[in-house]
């Protein structure tokens, strides 16, 4: 069995590519990418591109430790083994749930570093145009550090970075960092998205600094899941249709439901 190709198939469609967007990536030919998945080999000098673009290392690559889990649930994963994924019984907001999110858990350079360059993922695969990483005090500002990090680090991207204040500082000011002019286009960074109204309170508030367009929300968790339209409706979609930004969330309510119904965490 072509244990390479096996797994070269699993990641690319755990990650949503094609067989054409990961030639394109690798710049290679889709009739090389289909080689591989259909019983051949890649070079040996294309295994580290290889597992890059997919984020596991060479032996995982090779079948040695690689399990069956998809993007979203080994994330899921990761916030059960660092805390913040939390089992129980829990009422949020009028909405019973067997789980919570708390990221304040997230607490290690590793855990910025993944987060970092989950949330640089979504924003180059979207393709967002922006002029700004914005982090929403207080949990948003090392998230979007981190991204602005990884989007050097990984994809060379240069981009203008500030984050919000709670309270003003001693000269009155509720930016630190880069000051947002009129016009430029931002990606608002946070960990949760919920009802939505929080962060629509603080894009408000940025908005009294420069009259700025939301280009993208980028977040953890989007916590709305089946059962919520009850309670309150999706503020992912609520923003969406506010700012005509996109909303992007390494993982949803619903993804998390599915990991805990089939004993993933």
């Amino acid at each position: 069995m072509n244990v390479i190709g096996e797994n070269i198939k699993k990641l690319r469609k755990a990650k949503g590519l094609t067989q054409e967007e990961l030639a394109e990536t690798l710049n290679v030919t889709f009739q090389a990418v289909s080689k591989w998945e259909n019983g051949g080999s890649p070079d040996l000098e294309m295994l580290p591109a290889i597992a890059n673009v997919f984020g596991v290392t060479i032996d995982e690559l090779m079948g040695f430790k690689l399990n069956a889990y998809t993007n979203k649930e080994r994330f899921i994963k990761l916030m059960a083994d660092a805390g913040v994924l939390k089992r129980g019984q829990f009422n949020l907001k009028g909405f019973d749930a067997d789980y919570y999110i708390d990221s304040e858990h997230f607490t290690t350079n590793i855990h910025l570093a993944k987060l970092g360059e989950c949330m640089a993922d979504l924003i180059r695969e979207e393709s967002v145009e922006f002029d700004c990483i914005v982090g929403m005090a207080y949990h948003g500002i090392s998230f979007a550090a981190a991204t602005a990090m990884s989007l050097a680090n990984k994809y060379g991207v240069m981009t203008n970075f500030c984050c919000d204040r709670k309270v003003p500082d001693s000269r009155g000011r509720n930016i630190c960092g880069h000051t947002p002019e009129d016009g430029e286009r931002v990606v608002i960074v946070d960990d949760l998205i919920n009802s939505g109204r929080t962060i629509i309170e603080r894009i408000e508030k940025l908005r009294e600094v420069a009259d700025v367009k939301v280009a993208a929300v980028v977040a953890i968790v989007d916590r709305y899941e089946k059962g919520m339209e009850e309670v309150h409706e999706s503020g992912a979609k609520k923003i969406a249709e506010l700012y005509g930004a996109k909303v992007l969330t390494v993982v949803n309510g619903d993804d998390i439901t599915r990991a805990i119904r089939n004993g993933i965490v």
